[in-house]
């Protein structure tokens, strides 16, 4: 066969090599792009009518005639919609996860996967044997299945309008644990994969047996309390979540209370995540990435490496070695009108570049419990949580102040790009700030003393001891690695370090473009992670009356820094500690 006979089949029938059907190379859209467009063509919306003007003889063959599923009158059925994202691994492509998809190329969530998710939400053997069936030994001493009542007919989308967004099926994973913790020379790379965004699915179940209407809503509720832990792949790094929607169009929220371990309201603002198409993306991936990467270093400074990585994996999940199913995942709702979007235009060279930016002003953010959660892990999750915020921030730039909030002169030229995230504890969860009534900040050192203790008693509660720390990662959390230094800042134009990002902070020295700092990708030079994390953490107080407030427009302006013994490193800690207004806090 020539490359031009093969280039007529469809790359999902090719074979999964390199200029075939193997669509996994995340730096080029468009393979990922024409496998989509070439899956769409096969399921159109709607019958293409013939044009009757032309001669018969002329017209072109109409596209197959795809109707979208329609169950039966025997069957109960319910719509929902996906929180965010739905991934169903066919398993078909050796590459890819793409969607399970129906004989005419329709995605759908299988009854089968319907089925064990349901039997596992049963609250009794009772339950469970009569909807799901059971097996029996029969006198002669052989096995013999005894099946349920209900037959559990999948999902699949109401529309196509909901399912068949060509700007967003094409999703990105990039796992980059070993690059953004332990070492800049890690390999790292960005992974395709095919998922639904936000679509609507209507699901089906039907019964052997007559049943009443209390039992069928009985039926419901235990589906419900399945959709609960969410459904497919990744649910614990917020894929596979769910809402229900009423016959009136009216979306209503599962409740979580039953697995919930903790919740927080937060705002912030930052740089979205961008698809392959440069589409902008709120991925609530990104509160997993940054509490299993700062799970790992602190870990990693009171234990080994291969045990910091093991339990790391035993709570987040992973495939490192062994397919693990981790014991929290993440949930993080936002209702539409609390998230803005915009775009940063900046021209350096004259040459307009836009970067997508997002504003969220309320959003809440729950772990929830997937497998067995101890006390000592469930206090260790609510002083990870706080860490998180602390020090630095979720998602893009994170390392790094908001640019727009707190230097903005950086822009008066604008040639620069936005730089940076900034998050905040609502006062609803005014329980989760990091109290500082005194001025020399030790209430943030002994928060900080807490959160490695509190690392300690969970690692002891799984069997281990804190003997040992991992000396040759980046991001350590020992006291031998890291450091941490602070002040307090008037308001949010007081920050001193950010200027020293951007030039020198004394006598001409600088720490721009050096290993402190990262740099960005240069002709012939690789993206760098820096040893400094740069935080401005709103100022809260008790008061007299022990009524938690935020001080006026006071922050805690905080270093984190990674030394490595470099010329850099040692001229900057000098400087911190007999110049600059800073005190070391750990």
């Amino acid at each position: 066969m020539t490359n031009t006979d093969a280039n007529r089949i469809p790359l999902m029938f090719q074979a999964q090599i390199p200029d075939r059907g193997k669509i996994q190379y995340a730096g080029n859209v468009e393979p990922a792009s024409q496998w989509v467009e070439q899956w769409l063509a096969g399921c159109p919306p709607a019958p293409t009518q013939a044009d009757e003007t032309i001669p018969i003889w002329k017209r072109r063959p109409l596209p197959p005639t795809v109707k979208l599923p329609k169950f039966g009158d025997s069957v109960e059925t319910q719509d929902y919609k996906i929180r965010w994202r739905l991934i169903t691994n066919s398993g078909q492509d050796e590459d890819v996860i793409r969607p399970i998809m129906g004989a005419k190329g329709l995605p759908f969530f299988p009854g089968s996967s319907m089925k064990g998710a349901f039997r596992r939400a049963c609250l009794t053997d009772t339950e469970r044997d009569r909807y799901c069936g059971t097996q029996e030994i029969t006198p002669e001493g052989n096995s013999r299945t005894l099946p349920g009542i209900l037959r559990f007919h999948g999902g699949y989308p109401v529309d196509m309008a909901t399912w068949a967004n060509r700007d967003r099926l094409v999703d990105v994973v990039h796992g980059q644990q070993s690059y953004q913790v332990m070492d800049n020379g890690a390999t790292h790379s960005a992974n395709v994969q095919i998922s639904l965004y936000q679509s609507r699915f209507k699901f089906g179940i039907s019964s052997r047996d007559s049943l009443s209407q209390s039992e069928w809503q009985k039926i419901w509720q235990i589906w419900e309390r399945a959709l609960l832990s969410g459904i497919g792949s990744r649910v614990s790094a917020g894929y596979g979540y769910v809402d229900k929607v009423n016959p009136d169009g009216l979306i209503i929220p599962l409740s979580t209370s039953e697995r919930r371990i903790l919740s927080a309201e937060l705002k912030g603002e930052g740089l979205l995540s961008q698809l392959l198409n440069k589409t902008g993306e709120f991925r609530p991936n990104l509160f997993k990435a940054g509490l299993r990467g700062h799970t790992l270093r602190l870990l990693a400074g009171i234990t080994n490496e291969t045990v910091a990585q093991t339990l790391t994996q035993s709570l987040w999940g992973g495939i490192e070695g062994e397919a693990t199913v981790g014991k929290v995942g993440i949930l993080f709702t936002v209702d539409e009108g609390d998230i803005e979007f915009d775009r940063h235009i900046y021209r350096p060279n004259h040459k307009p570049i836009s970067m997508p930016t997002y504003t969220l002003n309320r959003g809440k953010l729950e772990l929830l419990q997937i497998g067995e959660i101890s006390p000592e892990l469930r206090k260790f999750l609510g002083y990870l949580l706080r860490f998180s915020i602390l020090l630095g921030g979720f998602g893009k730039s994170w390392r790094r102040i908001h640019h727009g909030r707190f230097f903005s002169s950086y822009f008066k030229r604008g040639d620069k790009p936005m730089i940076g995230c900034h998050w905040e504890f609502l006062p609803e969860s005014n329980k989760l700030w990091v109290l500082n009534n005194v001025p020399n900040l030790a209430l943030v050192t002994r928060f900080l003393d807490e959160t490695q203790q509190n690392a300690i008693a969970w690692l002891k509660s799984v069997g281990y001891q804190p003997n040992s720390y991992v000396k040759n990662w980046r991001e350590t959390w020992h006291r031998n690695q890291v450091q941490v230094w602070g002040r307090i800042a008037k308001n949010q134009q007081d920050s001193q370090a950010v200027k020293w990002f951007h030039g020198a902070y004394f006598n001409q020295q600088s720490i721009k473009n050096t290993e402190l700092t990262g740099w960005a990708a240069k002709k012939g030079v690789e993206s760098q992670v820096g040893r400094i994390w740069h935080r401005m953490y709103p100022r809260y107080v008790k008061t007299k009356a022990g009524k938690r407030i935020r001080l006026n427009d006071e922050y805690i302006e905080l270093l984190t820094l990674f030394p490595d013994g470099s010329a850099d490193s040692n001229q900057l800690l000098q400087f911190l500690d007999k110049t600059s207004e800073f005190n070391r806090l750990w």
